[in-house]
């Protein structure tokens, strides 16, 4: 019995036990449909062992030449561990060609790709609304310095400066409304400039004795704050510059 006949006739069985009649199972394969039919007959009377159609004469033939085609069956046999091995290695003998090692590599590669960017967009709204000394702010100001070095227009390379820059003023009046400590930055105009109490953009900033300071800075300058902002409202100011 041959590996093609024995296929047909195990889908011939389940179709049979599936309800389908032995005449429409033998028209789809007429080439094997003379050695299907006794077959057929003989698993629905094993199935049934009383029809009403089928003598006793008959069921005892077709019972006896269904038995006669399974005893011709090869034996099925426990595979040993060298067989599984070797049926192993010829899988990875297949796959590893080097179509298949590229298209693993590529269909890798676009997953990691499109896990990173959907992890890459997940944090940046997660951390939209998160103010100086918030876990993801850093993700914040990473992704607003991404935007500014992928804009190679310098009209709205400035626009996106001064658009930030309102993002840090407006995180300062979050911080003071939630008498947060944190650091800050932003940038603005000088308005006043005394001993070591300087206005910018607002906000009067204290200057310690080690502060760092550009020279020949002057009222009406835009300038740079790098400073702590106290629970008190205070803005200690670490680095001061102009900006040109």
């Amino acid at each position: 019995m041959t590996a093609r006949f024995e296929s047909i006739l195990d889908e011939s069985i389940s179709a049979l036990q599936a309800g389908v009649p032995i005449a429409d199972i033998l028209a789809e394969v007429p080439d094997y449909a003379a050695e299907l039919r006794p077959l057929l007959y003989a698993a629905a009377v094993l199935a049934d062992p009383n029809p009403a159609l089928a003598p006793e004469e008959t069921k005892s033939t077709l019972r006896r030449e269904y038995m006669k085609q399974v005893a011709e069956l090869p034996v099925i046999s426990i595979p040993t561990f060298g067989e599984k091995a070797q049926a192993i290695l010829r899988i990875m003998r297949k796959r590893l060609t080097r179509e298949a090692v590229l298209n693993d590599l590529l269909t890798i590669t676009i997953t990691v790709v499109l896990t990173l960017l959907m992890a890459i967009l997940i944090l940046n709204y997660l951390a939209v609304d998160t103010l100086p000394g918030d876990f993801l702010y850093g993700i914040k100001r990473i992704s607003e310095n991404t935007q500014l070095s992928f804009t190679l227009n310098k009209v709205q390379q400035a626009e996106l400066e001064k658009k930030f820059n309102q993002r840090r003023l407006g995180e300062i009046e979050q911080l003071i409304q939630q008498n947060r400590a944190a650091v800050v930055q932003f940038r603005g105009v000088l308005e006043a400039k005394g001993e070591n109490l300087w206005v910018v953009e607002g906000h009067t900033i204290f200057l310690p004795v080690d502060v760092e300071l550009e020279d020949n800075m002057r009222e009406g300058d835009t300038v740079e704050v790098i400073g702590l902002l106290r629970t008190n409202r205070v803005l200690v100011a670490d680095t001061i510059k102009a900006v040109k």
